[in-house]
């Protein structure tokens, strides 16, 4: 079963966290509370579903890397 990722991403607003079906949230302000803010709905989504979800995260040098997993 394919991970579904949740994606946070520096913007000229904060640091925003994507759905893993394309959505986004608001901005939050400093990628640690993007993180935890990203996390939090990554374990929610597999509670509920029971699928395998993740959190990847752009760096500013253009590398993406996942740095939380459920499931």
């Amino acid at each position: 079963m394919e991970r579904e990722l949740f994606s946070i991403e520096q913007s000229a607003r904060g640091w925003v966290v994507y759905t893993a079906n394309g959505g986004n949230e608001p901005p939050d302000p400093t990628p640690l509370v993007a993180l935890e803010h990203a996390e939090q709905l990554a374990c929610a989504r597999h509670r509920s579903t029971g699928r395998p979800t993740g959190v990847k995260m752009k760096l500013r040098c253009g590398d993406t890397v996942l740095v939380a997993c459920h499931g």
